[in-house]
């Protein structure tokens, strides 16, 4: 019985890990140049997930109780980064962005597309909710310290006018909106308008391949040592792995009575990599801290893999089911 349900858990993950593979085969034949690539992510921020993101929330009625999950997913990520700046001296060399590689996840560029390739687009809202506490930290808080670092922060007003710009947000907030109006009940009752909806399933179903495609040809470990970035991952894991389960058994399970598919929501999101934009606030770092980055991103990525096979086992998605 178990034996199955790891079998079965793995065939849902398996055809992610077929297209991870051509992403790399793409790479190493040199069939997609970088720039093609680039416009690929592109197209999944700009395009396809915002439409899976509007279609998830405009069909599922948001609950106050959720505000209380968002708070805390924002103050684990605050209380990992100040564990980051404890922690960084053992990093040496490389200890100015030990502290990032410790918090903030890739929910964009990877997070979603895993999630939704298990537990279906119908539950793609629940780790939205999840993810608003992280992205919320990120933009007001990682990205402040890693501006610090390299070209100086922001003013505040214009860090909230780029986080409400984001097509990710923008789309979150749209598909409330659609559904509080009752558009949404409108639209799907007449052909033509529901057709709309449908145009934006199918672009919105182009998200997890995509992704999967781009993540296999962008991992690249580069040469050189790999003791830091296994410490690095490791010491992340062993703060997310238990903050996920504490949380699911006080709050999401406990407390609030959530569903395997919020609990599910939360794991994935907690064994995610470290957010991909951190390499973009690296200006004049030295490639001994350029490669300690980009090898942790690079390893995580992996790790996250075959954690979210660990996940489908744990949170069967037939637990799902009616």
């Amino acid at each position: 019985m178990f034996t199955g349900t790891i079998v079965d858990a793995f065939s849902k993950v398996f055809p992610i890990l077929l297209i991870l593979g051509l992403g790399f085969f793409l790479r190493r034949r040199q069939f997609l140049q970088p720039g093609t690539v680039q416009e690929l992510k592109k197209l999944v921020i700009n395009v396809t997930l915002p439409a899976l993101l509007f279609l998830a929330f405009s069909r599922v009625d948001l609950q106050p109780q959720y505000a209380l999950i968002v708070g805390l997913v924002f103050l684990a990520c605050l209380l990992a980064l100040m564990l980051g700046e404890r922690l960084k001296t053992i990093a040496g060399d490389q200890a100015r962005y030990f502290p990032a590689l410790m918090t903030g996840f890739e929910a964009g560029m990877m997070g979603y597309a895993i999630y939704t390739s298990v537990y279906g687009q119908e539950n793609l809202y629940k780790f939205g909710i999840i993810d608003l506490g992280q992205v919320t930290f990120v933009f007001f808080v990682l990205v402040t310290a890693l501006e610090r670092i390299t070209t100086g922060s922001r003013p505040l007003l214009q860090t909230a006018k780029k986080f409400l710009t984001t097509p990710v947000i923008l789309a979150i907030l749209a598909g409330i909106l659609f559904k509080a109006s009752g558009l949404a009940a409108a639209f799907a009752a007449w052909p033509i308008s529901n057709s709309l909806l449908v145009t934006l399933s199918l672009i919105g179903g182009l998200t997890t391949p995509l992704v999967a495609l781009v993540i296999g040809y962008d991992v690249n470990i580069q040469p050189g040592s790999l003791r830091m970035p296994l410490v690095s991952i490791a010491l992340r894991l062993l703060f997310w792995v238990p903050a996920g389960l504490l949380l699911n058994w006080l709050v999401v399970g406990g407390l609030l009575r959530l569903d395997a598919g919020f609990q599910a929501a939360v794991m994935t999101m907690f064994v995610l990599p470290p957010p991909f934009v951190i390499p973009l606030f690296m200006q004049g770092a030295a490639s001994e801290e350029r490669n300690f980055v980009v090898n942790s991103l690079s390893l995580a990525t992996l790790v996250t893999l075959f954690a979210f096979t660990v996940i489908t086992v744990l949170y069967a998605p037939a637990a799902l089911q009616p």
